[in-house]
């Protein structure tokens, strides 16, 4: 089996869907919107129930990891998905395995959007199962990306920026290494950080014919962030970028939108990727683009 990215056409959204040769599948971020009314909607749920793998006809992800609490990155999240206890899923929506959040979702007060809170009352339930019996079962499994003296309780399930995931749904070998890239400690320490300086950032690295191929997918980082990012990997290489916040200007310049220019150090470490390397830009088209963006077709396998 091939390792497979697959980066959905869901506009201005985010949802990347990854299977690795060990036969583990996981997916970062969910946007999931009603193709009833809409025939230029691609459907995303039909993808999904025809291609995901199945257990006792439930179909399932090893995993899904959230970067944030936007709705273009978790829209559809409660229609499509079974978020509850796994003894009572409903066989027509997905069992999530082990669920990955971001410690803002944990920590912040706001209602963001019905799903975002749909989330956080699922993550709720498996922490209240850890150190039981239950809390390693397919669909109770639960992991907080990055840190916040709030959920010091649950050092357990944390996995901080600059760790790597060892285990992605209770298997050591998983086809990939999955390296925390944000939120770094202080972002979430800071309570007014807005939700994208908080976002969490992932680098998915496989090995292929012992050569190493890496993955990034920033979420909605704003140019500060991304900057700190690269500051703290210096590094850090790419053979295939999400870019992050869709594309957005403000992901790589704290300038003007139309009079001022990229960031010097986001552009010299996106000029030194490696030889052959991609930028995919998950957004609606793209009608202007700048030479540091290239568009690729939505589907990459290595």
């Amino acid at each position: 089996m091939e390792n497979c990215v697959i980066f959905f056409p869901v506009d201005n959204g985010d949802m990347t869907l990854i299977k690795t040769k060990s036969n583990v599948t996981f997916m970062i971020d969910c946007n999931i919107r009603n193709v009833e009314n809409d025939e230029n909607i691609y459907d995303c749920n039909e993808y999904l129930q025809k291609n995901l793998p199945k257990d006792n006809e439930q179909p399932y992800l090893d995993a899904f990891l959230l970067t944030h609490s936007d709705n273009d990155h978790c829209r559809g999240i409660s229609e499509y998905f079974n978020l509850c206890d796994p003894k009572k899923v409903d066989t027509s929506k997905i069992r999530i395995d082990e669920l990955y959040v971001p410690a803002r979702l944990m920590v912040d007060d706001e209602h963001y959007n019905d799903d975002a809170d749909a989330i956080k009352k699922e993550t709720k339930r498996r922490l209240d199962l850890i150190g039981t019996d239950e809390e390693t079962i397919s669909g109770n499994r639960i992991k907080i990306i990055g840190y916040s003296k709030k959920l010091e309780e649950y050092s357990s399930v944390i996995i901080p920026a600059g760790d790597s995931i060892s285990k992605l749904n209770g298997k050591d070998d998983y086809g990939a290494n999955i390296f925390i890239l944000r939120p770094v400690k202080k972002s979430n320490d800071d309570d007014d950080s807005e939700v994208n300086d908080c976002t969490a950032s992932f680098k998915i690295s496989f090995t292929v014919d012992e050569s190493t191929y890496d993955v990034i997918v920033a979420g909605d980082l704003v140019c500060d962030a991304w900057k700190e990012v690269i500051n703290l990997n210096p590094n850090m290489t790419f053979d295939l970028l999400l870019a992050p916040h869709h594309c957005s200007w403000h992901a790589i310049s704290n300038e003007d939108t139309h009079t001022g220019k990229a960031d010097s150090l986001i552009e010299k470490f996106l000029e030194k990727s490696k030889n052959i390397a991609y930028i995919v830009s998950s957004s609606k088209e793209i009608k202007k683009m700048m030479t540091i963006h290239q568009v690729i077709e939505q589907k990459m396998c290595i």
